[in-house]
């Protein structure tokens, strides 16, 4: 029995040490999470103190092309690498790049290609002459609904320039254009597949 009588002591010791105790832990996970928010707020404050990032320059179209293929190169490129030359007759002769303005979900849902292009597509071939550093010819496919369903309402129009500082003059549209591309009619007359 005078075991008992002693535990009752120690065991109203124990409770006090606790009461104490629980006040601490909590000032301490409140203390530890207010040094994190603390943390959390300077990191965002560092971030947002940094720079902006440079805005992108609007895009403008090169002398003598309509405004609607300003900015061409930052839309999606159909060719992995610049498609070489043709041997023989090769009316867009040169290195090209072929892009469109579209995204790849779109024209391509699962991953690959699907035809037709929607409505609204435009596709632009670049071509750098051989042995020139600038590009030389535009060549611009319009799918406009109703322009022309002979021809999947497609719209032709080929410029070219001699010299880089020269403006693009019209020297090809409508027949001499989708003539050739009918060739390629099973994949809405566009050479150039989406790789």
């Amino acid at each position: 029995m005078k075991s008992r009588r002693l535990d009752r002591p120690f065991l109203r010791a124990i409770v006090g040490v606790a009461i104490m105790l629980i006040p601490c832990m909590i000032l301490t996970s409140c203390v530890e999470e207010q040094q994190l928010e603390e943390l959390v707020q300077e990191t965002n404050q560092e971030e947002t103190m940094q720079e902006p990032a440079e805005p992108e320059e609007p895009a403008v179209a090169l002398p003598g092309l309509p405004e609607d293929v300003a900015g061409y190169e930052r839309w999606l490129k159909l060719n992995a690498e610049p498609i070489p030359p043709v041997e023989g007759f090769d009316p867009h002769n040169g290195d090209k790049n072929v892009y469109v303005n579209q995204t790849r979900d779109t024209i391509a849902p699962d991953g690959e290609q699907q035809f037709p292009y929607p409505d609204g597509s435009v596709v632009v071939k670049e071509a750098y002459r051989p042995n020139k550093d600038y590009v030389g010819l535009i060549a611009i496919m319009r799918k406009i609904a109703g322009s022309d369903p002979d021809h999947n309402d497609w719209e032709f129009i080929e410029y070219t320039r001699n010299d880089p500082d020269a403006d693009f003059k019209v020297i090809a549209s409508g027949r001499i254009c989708w003539g050739c591309h009918a060739r390629v009619e099973d994949i809405d007359y566009v050479f150039t597949e989406l790789e």
